[in-house]
Parts: structure tokens; C-alpha cells; sequence
């Protein structure tokens, strides 16, 4: 960028004299904990909750790679916050990206006990419906937690019949 006249060189030289090398969250395991209490302490002040990790829940947190970082962290914990309708987040409440590996209580394989697993379609509308529940069907407020705009979120409660 300096080569190309977008970037002043003098406060490049000045930026580049200490350089401090921040390891991804993927290598530092025992900071997922810490940092995902935090964001949870954080949301709680906001909405006035009381929530807290689940041991499980903190369990697949650490065992997730991160390969979005801490953000992803953060995304994490805020869509795991909204859903949670009780005071301790589960590792139901993780998005399914996370929760894909079995909890002990979940049935062998995954498969429900229909004897089949629900469709993408089945899954999303619940996890909307709930993420409206727990936001008190404030619809800006759930689309945030679901990482949506809210005229998205207004599109698929349409589609999904959960209209008021």
C-alpha cells in the first residue's frame, strides 16, 4: 500500500517497529472459556439476564476449532444466549454448527425418535421460534442474535408461518 500511494510511509515505519503476534483462538484453548464467560456477562448486563455456561456447553466451546476466531466466538455465545430460555445455556442453545457432536443425553447417531432426522427447514423455523421466545418476540432483538437482518427474519417467519 505504500508502494502504491494508499498508506503514508512514514506511519508504516512508525506501525511496523513492534509487531505483536496474537495467536488464533484455535491455539489457545483454555481462553475460550474466559472469553465466553465474558461475552455471556456482557449480554446478561444488557438484557438484564442471568444466564451461565453449562459445563457441556463449555465443554464443545473448547473443542471447536474457531476458525473464525473470536468472533465467531462471539456470535456463538450471543445466538446461544437469545435461544436459552432458562438460565443455564445447553449445548441445545449452541448453534448447530458446534453442537454437532453427540451430547450424552442426544439419541445414538443423532437420529430423533421418529427414527429420522429433522429436514434443515424443520430445524431453522424452531430455532427462529425460539430465538423469538426467548427475545420476548422482539424481532430486531432475535434478528441480531440470529445474525440476520430483520427483514430477513420477517421473510422467514412468513414462509414458516410464524407470523402473529
Amino acid at each position: 500500500m505504500v508502494q502504491q500511494g494508499l498508506f503514508r510511509e512514514d506511519l508504516f515505519y512508525r506501525l511496523s517497529t513492534i509487531a505483536i503476534d496474537v495467536p488464533a483462538l484455535r491455539e489457545r484453548p483454555e481462553d475460550v472459556a474466559l472469553l465466553a464467560r465474558h461475552f455471556v456477562a456482557i449480554l446478561n448486563d444488557r438484557y438484564g439476564w442471568r444466564k451461565t455456561l453449562g459445563a457441556r456447553a463449555l465443554e464443545i466451546l473448547r473443542g471447536h476449532e474457531w476458525p473464525g476466531n473470536v468472533r465467531e466466538l462471539q456470535h456463538a455465545i450471543e445466538a446461544a444466549v437469545v435461544v436459552c430460555d432458562g438460565d443455564e445455556i445447553l449445548p441445545a442453545h449452541l448453534p448447530l454448527a458446534l453442537a454437532a457432536t453427540p451430547s450424552p443425553a442426544s439419541p445414538p447417531g443423532g437420529v430423533y425418535p421418529e427414527g429420522r432426522l429433522p429436514t434443515l427447514r424443520e430445524m431453522e423455523r424452531e430455532h427462529i421460534a425460539r430465538a423469538l421466545r426467548s427475545t420476548g418476540g422482539h424481532r430486531e432483538k432475535a434478528a441480531r442474535a440470529l445474525g440476520i437482518s430483520e427483514r430477513s427474519l420477517y421473510r422467514k417467519l412468513r414462509a414458516y408461518d410464524l407470523l402473529d
